[in-house]
């Protein structure tokens, strides 16, 4: 017997005698353990624990395992628990019982859960039935903080469904697109507005003060639900809409498709006001026949994750913003702008900006990023990823750019930016975006730094009469991906240099020849082995290094201290030369940094 915290444990394969009393009694023997072997004393097993069977009418007794005292055990009745348990079955609370379609009825879920399914207030989810009025009647007596959730089906609506305070909307499964081996009557579960319908959104949430809504709404939460707008018709229809001033909504793993117009958009109360502080978080909007997602005035909003494919018109358009935040969005396909940051920002004390980190774009068919906001807020772009931007129909050109800033008064900051063009999947079209960073107008200021910008005609352009910082780590490319050319900045330095293998005098090698105006920074060397050596650079027969440099330390690198005929022209031959030896030396490394290619 052992004491671990507060319980007593027997060891494995002690053994006990039981008794009807506490003390003297008489020793019950009339036992059986498990399997119906008689026994007259109990074991524990590998667990320590003791289990068997005792006389009928026994309910408790003593267990004496020699250690100068016994224990009581109580007996269970093992056919009433058996019995309650079966009692349990397809009740709240108890174990599922499955109809004859292999399903659990709503009524088994547990009212403890909050949960109100649509199905107990009379929607099918056959994609037959019209299922407007009993998810609307659902959402209606979900109290705040309630769930409301649709089972695995196909929801039939005719008419918009006003989405109240403080309810979630739960589905069994969110269709993220169709793919390769899909079709449109994929996986059954989700909401399917059919014609006619009534209304220009198939969910609205609105914070106005008219009558039937509250002034202000907020705190819905939509999980795990598409809604698919495949069977409409006409070009008025919206997914999802916000009005007025409605905060605090969070879209988590949700998919909004096909919708004759916008996926999502927010839109102004009769006061002027609009939706804020809305949270997305793997929200896909796939093939809309207008934008995928329009923001404007919409402060705090938090956009994560979110994809935007395939759409007619514009990918995601922010018009003032404050405080907004793109982390690892994406926009594909769409037949505008990837993304559009727009209208006229704020500039009082209590705006503000916001910052795109992590996002990309792919084969959308104007800019990439479009940026022509005005106002003084800035905007920060880092890590953003342009790709085959441009497409304009399959021919490219256009003036279009990965990422461009046209005319845009708001500062534009932007690092660790990379566009690289491309063509179709199946290698047609030509080859795009024109541009990869494209600055035009009065841009008031453009900074760029630590990019990488390949495009088909030229990496980097600017038409601007204002501000453009462009960085020192800043790389240009232009032609194909196959064979593209490179350029450095001005401000860059590139290194040029040779190892001389084993010289046993002065030795000279062209190494390379200045494709246009440059400027040598330095001339350094290393040896390896033997006592010493010098060394030297030229230009055109010239030397660089004042004097020889002598590299009279072994494995160490050293630089001329003085430099002279440092300006480079185009043409212009650059030597390394060694020009004397100590001992045998095993290699000898001469290099020049060049800056201005």
């Amino acid at each position: 017997m052992e004491k671990v915290g507060n319980q007593l444990l027997l060891r494995p394969g002690a053994t006990g005698t039981v008794w009807d009393a506490l003390t003297g009694g008489t020793q019950i023997t009339d036992l059986t353990d498990l399997t119906n072997t008689p026994i007259t004393t109990v074991t524990a097993d590998t667990d320590g624990a003791v289990a068997f069977y005792g006389p009928d009418g026994v309910t408790s007794c003593y267990v004496d395992f020699g250690y100068g005292r016994r224990y009581a055990m109580a007996a269970t009745d093992t056919a009433e628990v058996l019995t309650d348990f079966i009692q349990q079955g397809g009740q709240p609370g108890g174990w599922a019982v499955l109809d004859g379609s292999g399903n659990i009825d709503s009524s088994q879920i547990p009212a403890a859960l909050d949960w109100l399914l649509v199905t107990s207030y009379g929607a099918e989810g056959d994609g037959i039935a019209d299922d407007t009025l009993a998810i609307q009647a659902a959402i209606d007596a979900c109290p705040p903080g309630g769930i409301v959730y649709f089972p695995r089906g196909v929801y039939k609506t005719t008419t918009t469904l006003d989405w109240k305070n403080g309810v979630t909307l739960l589905g069994s499964h969110a269709n993220l697109m169709v793919g390769p081996g899909m079709t449109n009557d994929d996986y059954p579960c989700y909401i399917q507005p059919v014609a006619p319908f009534t209304g220009t959104s198939v969910i609205q949430i609105v914070g106005e003060d008219d009558g039937t809504h509250p002034a202000i709404s907020g705190e819905q939460r939509m999980v795990n639900l598409m809604l698919d707008g495949s069977q409409l018709t006409g070009s008025s229809i919206d997914g999802l809409f916000g009005k007025g001033n409605v905060q605090n909504v969070v879209l988590d793993n949700v998919c909004i498709r096909q919708m004759p117009n916008n996926g999502i958009i927010c839109g102004t109360n009769g006061a002027g006001e609009m939706p804020y502080s809305w949270r997305l978080h793997h929200v896909m909007v796939d093939n809309c026949h207008a934008n995928g997602m329009v923001w404007e005035k919409h402060t705090d909003l938090t956009l994560d994750d979110c994809q935007v494919i395939g759409c007619w018109a514009q990918g995601i358009v922010i018009t003032n913003c404050a405080n907004a935040q793109l982390s690892l969005c994406r926009t594909e396909w769409n037949g505008s702008h990837g993304y559009r940051i727009t209208g006229a920002w704020g500039d009082w004390a209590g705006s503000g900006g916001m910052q795109m980190t992590g996002c990309s774009t792919d084969r959308n068919g104007q800019h990439g990023v479009l940026v022509d906001a005005t106002g003084n807020t800035p905007i920060l772009i880092t890590g953003l990823q342009t790709r085959r931007d441009g497409r304009n129909g399959g021919t490219g050109g256009g003036g279009f750019a990965g990422l461009a800033v046209a005319a845009a008064t708001v500062p534009v900051i932007v690092t660790n930016m990379t566009c690289y063009p491309g063509v179709d999947d199946g290698g047609t079209t030509t080859n795009s975006p024109q541009y990869g960073l494209a600055v035009t107008g009065a841009a008031t200021l453009v900074q760029v730094d630590d990019s990488y910008l390949h495009a088909a005609t030229q990496g980097l352009y600017s038409t601007s009469t204002g501000t453009l910082m462009v960085g020192a780590n800043v790389v240009y490319a232009s032609g194909t991906t196959a064979a593209p050319t490179r350029t450095l900045p001005a401000t860059a330095t590139a290194t040029k240099g040779l190892v001389v293998t084993a010289p046993t005098g002065a030795v000279t090698y062209v190494i390379w020849r200045a494709p246009r105006a440059c400027t040598v920074t330095a001339v350094r060397g290393y040896r390896q082995g033997g006592t010493g050596a010098t060394i030297n650079a030229t230009k055109n027969g010239a030397d660089l290094a004042t004097t020889d440099l002598s590299l009279s330390t072994d494995t160490t690198w050293m630089a001329a201290a003085a430099l002279q005929n440092t300006a480079v022209a185009a043409g212009d031959a650059i030597a390394v030369a060694v020009r004397s030896v100590a001992g045998t030396p095993t290699a000898v490394t001469i290099q020049i940094d060049v800056q201005g290619l």
